[in-house]
């Protein structure tokens, strides 16, 4: 009788199925690790779709020995055998992964730039394309360089910024010059809460002829016509009426008049129709005639003296107040009265020695 005793021992048929499940194993694992996928993606300032397949990559080969002993003993009395068979087998396994990429780029974008032209002369700085006759420069720095003036202004028109040079000879009278009004008006302010600017009114006439060099434009006051105004209001609807004729400039003085919400003052353009140096103003409401004095107070400031009653009296600064008036007959000493009928303002005037105002009272 003939007995089998199998040790480690496998069959071809199992053999054939570790083999499969190997693969199969092996393919289900690259399937999950290499799925599909799809996204998006920034590189710089564009935008990018992938879409990612299984790629394939360099097969890779993988070899496992598989040792099969079958020991097989024979009984026949009185003899036993035993007979052993050792056979090896050599499993070769080959995993193939497989991926591809998808890089789609989008439709290039067609960016339209539209150039703006700069100002290239003074005059399209300061007055654009309009048709102004002239246009307020609010001066926001005055310096003196040997015999010039040089402003630093911009343009309350088209908010350009533009550096101007003037003789100085233009800007000044006594010693008076634009850079201590400016500096004088910025420390007013500050000690007393105002709201003052200082102004370069410049008339649009010969303004093409400025020279630009090194940065700045250089002016030719003889050839221009422009004034210095020192206001807390608009400036440019009070010398629009005055340029007009709309309006007259009257000069308060510090001195209050006869009536309620009046000054003593005068005019150069009511002296000669009416003979009389003096005038009395009375205006609207306190808020004018406080307008008027604080105005008056500043004047004074300018010219280093402080509390001074009548600052138009020396003929550097007028203190003017710009507006439509009635004539209501004259007081007991002769000095005829004028009530404020359309108030536009008050100004502080610059009378320098030289230069062509472009308004005058």
């Amino acid at each position: 009788m003939a007995q089998t005793q199998n040790t480690g021992q496998i069959t071809r048929r199992d053999f054939l199925k570790i083999i499969a499940t190997s693969v199969a194993t092996a393919a289900i694992t690259s399937a999950i690790m290499y799925s599909g996928l799809s996204g998006i993606f920034k590189e710089g300032s564009k935008w990018y779709t992938t879409t990612q397949t299984p790629y394939t990559s360099t097969p890779e080969s993988r070899t496992e020995i598989v040792t099969i002993t079958k020991t097989t003993t024979y009984t026949q009395p009185p003899v036993t055998k035993t007979e052993t068979v050792t056979k090896t087998v050599t499993k070769t396994e080959t995993v193939t992964e497989t991926k591809t990429e998808t890089l789609t780029k989008p439709s290039p974008t067609t960016t339209t730039t539209t150039t703006v032209q700069s100002p290239r002369t003074l005059e399209e700085i300061l007055f654009g394309n309009s048709n102004l006759e002239f246009t307020v420069l609010e001066i926001l720095d005055a310096k003196i360089v040997g015999d010039n003036a040089v402003l630093l202004v911009e343009s309350r028109y088209t908010r350009n910024k533009a550096v101007i040079e003037i003789p100085l000879k233009y800007l000044s009278k006594g010693d008076i010059n634009i850079a201590n009004i400016f500096s004088r008006v910025k420390e007013y302010n500050s000690y007393n809460k105002g709201n003052y600017s200082v102004y370069f009114v410049l008339g649009r006439a010969n303004v093409n002829k400025a020279i630009e060099l090194d940065d700045k434009w250089i002016l030719s006051a003889s050839n221009i016509y422009y004034n210095i105004i020192t206001s807390d209001k608009d400036v440019y609807d009070i010398v629009e009426t005055l340029k007009k004729g709309k309006a007259l400039a009257l000069m308060p003085m510090l001195e209050d008049g006869p009536y309620p919400y009046s000054v003593w003052g005068g005019s150069n353009q009511l002296k000669n129709d009416y003979n009389s140096d003096s005038i009395i103003i009375v205006y609207q409401n306190g808020q004018q005639v406080n307008e008027a004095k604080n105005a008056i107070k500043l004047a004074s400031y300018i010219l280093g003296k402080p509390n001074d009653k009548n600052p138009t009296n020396y003929g550097i600064l007028h203190v003017d107040t710009v507006a439509t008036v009635d004539y209501k007959g004259k007081y007991e000493n002769g000095a005829p009265i004028f009530t404020v009928k359309d108030y536009k303002g008050t100004i502080i005037l610059f009378i320098p020695d030289k230069g062509n105002p472009y308004v005058s009272d």
